[in-house]
């Protein structure tokens, strides 16, 4: 039998490294792109046998001047063949031949070859270099690959690989939710993903994501995203980074249709109040959220929908200022004592038809309504303040006097107690050496506070309010503030029963109280 030789200018040497997923990924691809994802699943074909891996698709011919070139596109010509660069091919069959001792041999219209080694002399000396070895054959419409010697290991990990591409009856892909040209969405069919495909760290393998008809990623809702012009810039093609994922899912969301959006933003529920922690957040999924609910809101049917089978949802606008800081401080004490339950989600679901928190709060009268103090409720405040001038005059840094004196009248209102506070300017540390981080303007007590008997609630909530200077109720340094407040006040319990005694003085049995005073 009659054949030549064709030198390919590759140096055994050639430093790229190829593991055999990624080689056997890209004899795959010769006959994917032949066939395209709507045929492929049909259309491809191999066989396993005596350690030898064939694959072919029928009806598909291509001249071999495409696997010479390396960077030659079999997609500028008007024909489309088998294959997408000539470089996969030849850097695959390097790896193939070099590190692994496969045999490659690939046939197609007129003619067959196989890869082979062959000496060359190069400046002098003696180089290996890959080159094919070529001979012509009978006319055929069939392109084939075979490969040899193929360990069962190895074909098993082949079958993998085919999953690896996009196409339709892919066992990864479950109910579709959506296709367009942009892309499809599926329901995640919880099967196919073995361990030697790529995912995203992270995410583990609970939904998959297929760049530019590629197997590049994972994600954690159990669903299939596929993009199809998604250009990847490592030729190696290595997983997606989960800000990969994230900008992957941006870019879908801005396509599906309302009900795919729908059922993608239930997979979605735990970000719901996903919310950019800085002006530029990579890792954030805020923008695929609000991307889904404009799609859903585009049909009145969906967004009925989803009003019924999610009906307590409430938005949290962004809050800036210290007034809207303490509304919804507010507000969140008012949920926390509320039997019925409440989802929080970040304010794109406002497009929903859905209230705000403040809105639900003020509707239900769970706001302070605040006053200033009678005379009685001030000779109360009086008492307060005289202790802590006695006992934490240096503690609380009272420079600046004492707050405002406010009374919270709504007997609805979830807290006892409240301070309106504001970033302090000044340079202060107490005597303990802990820094004071905030100004109170105006302290607020519940109406219900001052009576005979409440004199040690009144007093506890009076300082626990005090101890904001320090940091707000989640804060490690309020929490530390408070601690030693309060071992202060057992210290000087002689102290404080003679100020009980005079709070008693206030409110004599037949006296009323604080509640009944208006």
């Amino acid at each position: 039998m009659e054949y030549k030789i064709i030198p390919l200018n590759i140096v055994l040497t050639y430093p790229v490294k190829w593991g055999k997923y990624e080689i056997l990924r890209d004899f795959i691809q010769n006959f994917y792109d032949s066939a395209g994802y709507q045929e492929f699943g049909e259309r491809f074909q191999y066989e396993y046998s005596d350690d030898t891996l064939s694959m072919w698709v029928d009806g598909i011919s291509f001249s071999y001047d495409w696997l010479l070139y390396i960077g030659s596109s079999t997609k500028t010509a008007d024909v489309r063949y088998a294959g997408n660069y000539g470089e996969g091919f030849k850097i695959a069959s390097l790896c193939a031949v070099r590190d692994f001792g496969w045999n490659v041999t690939m046939s197609s219209d007129d003619w067959e070859l196989s890869v082979i080694t062959q000496e060359q002399s190069l400046d002098g000396k003696t180089v290996e270099m890959l080159a094919y070895k070529m001979h012509q054959t009978p006319k055929t419409d069939r392109s084939r690959l075979t490969l040899s010697p193929i360990s069962d290991e190895e074909f098993q990990l082949f079958k993998d690989t085919i999953t690896s591409y996009y196409y339709y009856g892919n066992p990864l892909l479950g109910r579709r939710l959506w296709e367009g040209k942009e892309g499809a969405v599926y329901l995640y069919s919880k099967e196919g993903y073995e361990e030697s495909l790529l995912y995203t760290y992270g995410y583990g393998r609970k939904g998959a994501v297929f760049c530019g008809y590629q197997l590049l990623g994972s994600n954690p809702f159990g669903l299939v995203v596929c993009v199809h012009d998604y250009e990847q810039e490592d030729r190696e093609r290595k997983a997606l980074y989960d800000f990969h994922i994230i900008r992957v899912f941006e870019k879908i969301a801005h396509c599906v249709s309302p009900e795919a959006a729908m059922e993608m933003l239930v997979k979605m529920r735990r970000y719901w109040n996903s919310v950019p922690s800085k002006r530029v957040d990579i890792h954030s999924w805020s923008v695929t959220i609000k991307r889904l609910i404009s799609q859903i809101s585009r049909s009145s049917e969906v967004t009925r929908l989803f009003r019924e089978r999610y009906p307590d949802l409430l938005y949290l606008d962004p809050v800036f200022t210290n007034a809207a800081k303490n509304m919804r401080n507010q507000a969140r004490a008012w949920l926390s004592s509320q039997d019925h339950s409440y989802l929080l989600v970040q304010e794109a679901f406002v497009r929903l038809g859905y209230p705000s928190l403040e809105e639900v709060c003020e509707r239900a009268g769970g706001f302070a309504v605040n006053d200033s103090p009678t005379e009685l409720e001030d000779k109360g405040f009086e008492l307060l303040e005289d202790i802590v001038k006695q006992i934490y005059a240096d503690y609380f840094v009272l420079d600046n006097g004492f707050p405002e004196r406010k009374i919270i009248r709504n007997y609805r209102a979830s807290c006892s107690g409240m301070a309106e506070l504001k970033k302090t300017r000044r340079q202060l540390v107490t005597d303990a050496g802990v820094p004071v981080r905030y100004d109170i303007s105006k302290l607020y007590l519940k109406r219900n506070l001052f009576q005979k008997d409440t004199f040690y609630k009144a007093l506890a909530t009076y300082i626990h309010e005090m101890c904001h200077i320090f940091g707000g109720d989640a804060s490690n340094a309020f929490s530390l503030a408070l601690t030693r407040a309060m071992e202060i006040l057992m210290q000087q319990h002689d102290i404080i029963s003679e100020y009980n005694e005079k709070w008693l003085l206030l409110y004599p049995a037949d006296a009323k109280g604080g509640l009944n005073d208006r």
